[in-house]
């Protein structure tokens, strides 16, 4: 089997599939029992690089919760490091 290439057409497209399904998946949450509006923040947060109406909507959350964001961002920060690979093998 061929290795996948990670190059950034690769993680773009798969950031942009994982967001949209997490908004999809959120919307259908939002009737059925689940964690809707949260999945929907969470797609929304994936895609707000790209995206610039989920980039105001990001930058807007960001200075009304100013502490849940900061909160979240150390905490992801910590994630980030942990897990970052610094050998290519």
């Amino acid at each position: 089997m061929k290795k996948l290439i990670w190059n950034k057409h690769t993680k773009l497209v798969l950031k942009h599939v994982a967001g949209w399904l997490c908004i999809a998946m959120g919307v259908v949450m939002l009737v059925t029992p689940g964690q809707g509006i949260l999945t929907i923040l969470i797609g929304v947060f994936l895609l707000a690089d790209h995206i610039p109406m989920f980039g105001r909507l990001k930058e807007w959350l960001r200075h009304k919760f100013p502490k849940l964001f900061e909160y979240v961002h150390h905490h992801g920060e910590n994630l980030r490091i942990r897990f970052h690979r610094t050998d290519e093998s």
